[in-house]
């Protein structure tokens, strides 16, 4: 996770303790447009250069101011590409524009409810794609991320922190095995058995009383669940015994 932005006009726009999981800049197909204007310009004023008789040419010196305003208007473009980010944070994303004017929008992660992801075919080819932002209430002021280049890697890290998912996987692309105890959806026969104090099905007294601040404190021998309705008469049926755990061990 970085520490801070490379960006040092977005820095002061960041709050202390904010921590940037994301920074984007758009893809470099934004600047195609302007490429592509400059070069057809510049192709159309040398051609008319070359065509026009010596008797207009007074004319052509015009033409050349068009073409340096032209010019100028494709060199602001790649400016104001290069101070364009995106930044998201643990706690919202931000969009940052404008290398004179600066242009701040940001969404609360709160408030994200779904967060779309598109494709074109030349999106695909060329390595970009597109983010849709849905949050409950009203229309925010960011609510489409363009020309994200890696996508795949930017998508998953701008989900681990909206919906907190975990980006922690082994060599080969599943979750890891090595979890915690507290994230670990089932737990073994044996393991029961060792948290509620039982051996071979009979408590002991450790486990819970062993540690209670871990286990809570040590349930008593006359409390535990699924006793026999009768146990206090003289002849009852036998205890049904405590429900075994699911244990994959087993299957």
């Amino acid at each position: 996770m970085a520490q801070e932005v490379a960006h040092k006009g977005l820095r002061k726009y960041l709050l202390p303790g904010e921590h940037p999981v994301a920074e984007i800049r758009h893809h470099r197909i934004v600047l195609a447009k302007p490429a592509l204007v400059l070069v057809a310009v510049t192709a159309l004023f040398l051609w008319l250069d070359i065509t026009v008789s010596d008797a207009n040419s007074g004319i052509l010196g015009y033409l050349w101011f068009v073409w340096i305003g032209v010019l100028g208007w494709a060199a602001w473009q790649w400016i104001e590409w290069r101070h364009t980010r995106v930044v998201a944070t643990d706690k919202r994303i931000v969009l940052f524009e404008g290398w004179i004017n600066h242009k701040v929008s940001m969404m609360p992660l709160k408030k994200v409810t779904d967060m779309g992801y598109e494709r074109s075919l030349l999106g695909r080819v060329l390595g970009y794609g597109t983010f849709v932002l849905e949050s409950a209430g009203q229309d925010q002021a960011l609510s489409k991320i363009e020309f994200v280049p890696d996508p795949d890697d930017n998508y998953r890290a701008i989900c681990s922190v909206v919906f907190g998912m975990s980006l922690d996987e082994d060599d080969e692309g599943g979750r890891s095995d090595d979890l915690d105890d507290d994230e670990r959806a089932w737990e073994t026969s044996q393991e029961y058995q060792t948290r509620l104090g039982l051996v071979d099905g009979v408590f002991n007294g450790g486990g819970p009383g062993d540690d209670p601040e871990t286990y809570g404190p040590a349930p008593r021998r006359d409390s535990l669940i699924y006793r026999s309705r009768d146990r206090a008469q003289r002849k009852r049926d036998a205890d049904t015994g405590e429900l075994p755990p699911y244990d994959p061990d087993a299957y």
